[in-house]
């Protein structure tokens, strides 16, 4: 089992969650990504009783499942649903029944879905690849917020649990978006190689802090510690630890 408990406890999040109607922003390389951090969040919410929606625009169902599976989490016990944005598809030609697939040309019909769904958290896996489909800056950033709109509407209105995570990848190309969506984000994590180059013991670095919006949580907002920990990435397990407290270093 992934060991994200260390991580929790460092931010303070005792059920490895931030506040309700809060926006989670993770950033990575391509040698440091921040899809590692996917499984906590379904996990922690899953484990708090709570449904969660994972739109993908990198990587199909099977994949998460494939991943899920070696952690140690059942998807098939949970409720989940995926929506692949890597499939164009008739969004309203879907039985309800059906997962949606994502449809880039009818993002209406994607927000009108999202509403009907019960408070959950929204996670969205590779975002900034909308860039390379030839969106703007702007569709792209106003697709981020109408999710986060209607994220904090449900965790307002319709109690249980919503909210939004976000996996983007940050390099020149979508630095200037990246930056924009920090500014209207309440936490940032951040994935980089180590400072002091490669190593086999440590796969890199997470930094978290607060986003812009944080000083808007009314609840845990004091409690949230700023952090900075290591990691490292096996076959089936995540550890994060303190700087030189790996075990293998030890």
């Amino acid at each position: 089992m992934a060991t994200y408990k260390t991580l929790s406890a460092s931010l303070n999040w005792p059920t490895g969650l931030p506040a309700p109607g809060s926006t989670v922003l993770i950033s990575g390389g391509l040698e440091s990504e921040g899809s590692v951090l996917i499984p906590h969040f379904v996990n922690s919410t899953f484990e708090s009783q709570q449904p969660v929606i994972l739109l993908s625009f990198r990587q199909t169902f099977n994949h998460y499942m494939h991943i899920m599976r070696k952690m140690g989490v059942n998807l098939a016990r949970h409720k989940l649903q995926f929506v692949n944005g890597l499939v164009q598809a008739d969004f309203s030609a879907l039985p309800p029944a059906t997962r949606p697939h994502f449809t880039l040309d009818k993002w209406p019909e994607f927000f009108q879905w999202l509403n009907e769904q019960p408070p959950s958290l929204l996670i969205i896996d590779g975002l900034c690849s909308l860039l390379d489909q030839g969106f703007s800056m702007s569709q792209v950033l106003q697709f981020f917020v109408s999710c986060q709109r209607i994220a904090e509407t449900k965790a307002e209105l319709d109690g249980g649990y919503a909210g939004l995570v976000v996996n983007v990848l940050l390099d020149e190309f979508s630095e200037l978006l990246v930056r924009s969506m920090i500014r209207r984000s309440h936490y940032f994590f951040s994935f980089e190689g180590l400072s002091s180059g490669a190593s086999n013991d440590v796969s890199g670095q997470l930094t978290v802090i607060p986003g812009h919006l944080h000083c808007q949580i009314q609840t845990q907002a004091k409690d949230f510690k700023p952090a900075l920990l290591h990691y490292r990435v096996s076959d089936v397990t995540v550890q994060f630890f303190s700087p030189g407290q790996s075990s293998t270093v030890l």
